[in-house]
């Protein structure tokens, strides 16, 4: 396993400590291990494309192991009340959305994204709203962007999916 790989695997171990640190306290603590397990994706992309070790598992890992990290932070912020289990519904469809078309591209195509800059924006809004509910007052209008920016960010993933789909090649008919 790659060293890019192991940092992921570490953010998936701190997603646990970060949700129950986030529910019971301290709070201090569930903002350490999301920021160790944000730390992680911020250091794993580098270094595989650094080392020259990018990989199959690693494409799959890591795009899961964000979502479930920034999943696991809302929805403990919702279960504390910080935010309304409704908005956080509003986070979480355009995520699945981006899970169930990169999985229809993989299985149709075997074909695996990068990230493009509109999921890169919503991305750093995301990050920042997970950030700003543990230290801010202001925490709850940072998530409400990063809905918009995950929910603008879907429609462009879904018109790119579209379109990829509409170019792919079709068999004939006999």
């Amino acid at each position: 396993m790659t060293l890019a790989n192991w940092l992921t695997v570490l953010r998936l171990a701190a997603i646990g400590p970060a949700v129950y640190f986030t529910l019971h306290g301290p709070l201090f603590w569930g903002f350490t291990f999301f920021c160790c397990g944000f730390a992680t994706d911020l250091l794993d992309g580098y270094l595989a494309r650094a080392r020259r070790e990018v990989t199959v598992t690693g494409k799959i890992l890591d795009p899961l192991a964000d979502k479930l990290l920034f999943f696991g932070v809302f929805t403990s912020f919702a279960a504390r009340g910080e935010i309304p289990w409704w908005a956080l519904v509003g986070y979480i469809i355009p995520q699945l959305g981006l899970g169930i078309g990169a999985l229809h591209l993989y299985l149709t195509r075997r074909e695996i994204r990068s990230a493009e800059i509109p999921g890169k924006a919503a991305a750093g809004t995301t990050a920042l709203a997970a950030l700003a509910l543990y230290w801010t007052p202001w925490g709850t209008g940072f998530f409400w962007a990063a809905v918009g920016a995950n929910v603008l960010s879907g429609f462009y993933y879904l018109f790119r999916l579209l379109q990829a789909t509409d170019a792919a090649p079709r068999e004939e008919e006999h």
